[in-house]
């Protein structure tokens, strides 16, 4: 997976301007955005973040949709059992980061009720780091998603009401008013809690269940979350 823009400037610097030319335009339909774009920008530097902090990958790239949608596309083969994709541990999210910190400590020092507790833990981790301009995620943070309006949660009246006479309209109240509930119980009994709005605390779990991967880390089942194997399909 190559940096354009450095692959570029490298061409330039040869005196090779046609075949720069030729990388700029090939740009847009190999990463879905045409070059020079901020997103590609954003795009490139979580991909020099990951290879800087021992990430090993190869035989794909990573293409922009749009806001909410990323994807990775292989432009080589890769065989059956192949690893291609290897990231460090201290690369990896779990709920422990987001136990370690203070408002994960002072959660913990409650009795309060939360639902799937891994997931409570990594989403409020993200935030903390979201809200945070010095995190050394925020390479991985710029590429991730920042809205959800894929997710039956957040749809509109549009698209609900192409829902209308199934249980999913049901379903979508229900589990709207169990995340809503549960942010309310977490700033009662953590007031700090606030500073994160009810919006981006349910949106951002959301997206946490998505990107959720079961593993064993040491015979012990654990819950993570992997800068860019979460943009694999799953």
């Amino acid at each position: 997976m190559c940096e354009v823009s450095r692959t570029v400037e490298y061409v330039e610097g040869l005196g090779l301007k046609a075949r720069a030319e030729t990388l700029k335009e090939k740009c847009e339909e190999e990463y879905g955005l045409k070059f020079g774009d901020l997103e590609l920008k954003k795009i490139e530097r979580f991909i020099r973040w990951m290879r800087e902090n021992g990430a090993q990958f190869r035989n794909f790239r990573m293409k922009y949709y749009a806001p909410d949608y990323r994807g990775i596309h292989t432009y080589e083969k890769i065989e059956t059992g192949e690893v291609f994709l290897r990231v460090p541990f201290d690369m990896i999210i779990t709920p422990q980061l987001g136990r370690e910190t203070e408002i994960g400590k002072k959660i913990m020092a409650t009795n309060v009720k939360i639902n799937w507790d891994y997931l409570v833990f990594i989403t409020i981790f993200l935030l903390i780091e979201m809200h945070n301009a010095e995190s050394k995620w925020k390479p991985y943070l710029d590429v991730y998603p920042r809205l959800a309006s894929s997710f039956p949660i957040f749809y509109g009246e549009k698209e609900k009401a192409l829902l209308v006479g199934t249980p999913m309209l049901e379903h979508i109240g229900t589990e709207y008013k169990m995340l809503s509930e549960e942010y309310k119980r977490l700033v009662a009994a953590v007031p700090e809690f606030k500073q994160f709005t009810e919006e981006e605390y349910i949106r951002n779990k959301v997206l946490v269940v998505s990107r959720i991967f079961y593993v064993k880390i040491h015979d012990v089942a654990e819950r993570i979350m992997v800068p860019l194997a979460g943009t694999l399909p799953s």
